[in-house]
């Protein structure tokens, strides 16, 4: 009984940092942690990552830029980098230097370009009982809702869709109306 109630303290414990994620307000909600984190747990749902380490990885940046492409904002680049780095803000997202890095990672010291991410971060990783709640359906489903829920409302559906898929979405949403309404 113990172990359960702490099971359930523990998954609302992740559900309220995937609510509270600190992202970029400046141009509206940039969505990139929240699409960072789908992408990583359908690459989890799809054993593709099978251990706890999340390299930045062609798979993943293309994971990433499939949901990008649907969810995405006219208002921000699809840059995979920055929240790679910068998801180590919500304290369940931590990060493996590459030998020599690990004061820079360690510093105030903010990473920008993928380049300097690649080079300075091996891989990263999430809190193990984190990573143990996304190998398991109905838990990682629940995370997932939350997720959703919060970053992407009404748009349950479409989730569901985009992580059956590698289909990206053309021309993607975040273009569809400005870009349209510039060539029209």
């Amino acid at each position: 009984m113990a172990d359960e109630v702490a099971k359930i303290e523990a998954l609302s414990y992740y559900a309220k940092k995937f609510q509270r994620l600190r992202v970029d307000r400046a141009h509206g909600i940039a969505p990139h942690k929240p699409i960072l984190l789908l992408s990583v747990i359908e690459q989890i749902r799809r054993e593709i990552i099978t251990e706890n380490k999340i390299y930045l990885s062609s798979e993943l940046t293309q994971t990433f830029l499939k949901y990008w492409s649907y969810l995405g904002s006219f208002n921000h680049n699809p840059d995979i980098a920055r929240p790679f780095f910068h998801m180590r803000s919500g304290k369940f997202w931590h990060l493996w230097a590459n030998p020599g890095y690990v004061k820079l990672i360690s510093s105030k010291e903010r990473l920008k370009t993928l380049a300097e991410v690649k080079q300075a971060i091996k891989y990263a990783y999430l809190d193990e009982e984190l990573f143990e709640f996304l190998q398991e359906p109905i838990l990682r489903s629940s995370l997932v809702t939350v997720l959703v829920a919060r970053w992407f409302p009404d748009k349950f559906e479409l989730v569901e869709e985009i992580s059956q898929t590698d289909e990206f979405r053309d021309p993607p949403e975040y273009l569809r109306d400005g870009y349209w309404e510039l060539y029209n």
